[in-house]
């Protein structure tokens, strides 16, 4: 089974996995901070060049290069380093291996409080999901997301998993929820990430498309309890939750 990245639709998904983004996300609620790939790839790796570490082959391990994913402004001028680490000749079983690295600005400037080195797996033909910033409305909170999948048979099924960034590191709240799902010309449902539109809610899926003909079109929400999100109201459409 081939793993991909996913985003709007499970088309542009596939393509999305394949391209690796570098952008940051505005500090909710505050101060603007330096949020520059090149510069957090610098304060963890002072040799790395052009934003990217090579690492060379070893044993079994094939050579692959580290590479900022994603950089996220916390609060108190914390920035978050996403990186992933890509093979060069990637298959199309191979993933890619994620490290978060928590930095601190002062002045400008930003050093490694923390590193949390190769937490899990994500993605295939050696490179990451589409990972993206996540704010937890209700409690202030930040950390990310991660839309991956695989295809196997025609069909191409893609999960969700959500991460906080603690005080102790990353810790996972949502684990592979399903997000969408194409079959053939018969099941075509595509789930999108959208901001929480009620005050009880921490995470919202919007899922629209099409399960043999009948239109779909429903709002699933979750909400943080015992430190993980859980669905608290609505229903992830049947086919998508089968997968494949």
């Amino acid at each position: 089974m081939a793993r991909v990245g996913g985003s709007r639709s499970v088309a542009a998904a596939i393509a999305a996995a394949l391209a690796l983004s570098a952008c940051g996300e505005g500090k909710p609620g505050g101060e603007a901070v330096i949020l520059d790939a090149k510069a957090a790839m610098r304060a963890v790796f002072p040799e790395a060049v052009n934003g990217e570490v090579a690492i060379p082959a070893s044993g079994d391990r094939p050579a692959r290069i580290e590479r900022p994913v994603t950089v996220i402004a916390g609060e108190e001028r914390r920035v978050y380093l996403v990186t992933a680490k890509e093979q060069t000749e990637g298959c199309h079983a191979c993933s890619a291996s994620i490290s978060v690295y928590y930095l601190q600005e002062i002045n400008g400037a930003l050093s490694l409080s923390a590193p949390y080195r190769d937490l899990y797996q994500s993605g295939g033909w050696g490179k990451p999901g589409e990972i993206k910033s996540l704010t937890l409305p209700r409690n202030g909170g930040v950390g990310m997301t991660d839309e991956s999948g695989f295809t196997a048979q025609g069909c191409t099924a893609l999960n969700v998993s959500a991460y906080r960034f603690d005080a102790n590191g990353p810790k996972r709240i949502l684990d592979r929820a399903p997000l969408a799902r194409a079959q053939d010309d018969r099941i075509d449902v595509s789930g999108k990430i959208i901001k929480p539109y009620t005050a009880d809610s921490d995470f919202t899926i919007a899922y629209s498309g099409n399960d043999n003909s009948a239109p779909i079109d429903t709002t699933v929400m979750w909400a943080l309890d015992d430190g993980v999100l859980k669905q608290r109201s609505g229903e992830i459409p049947e086919a998508v939750a089968e997968g494949c």
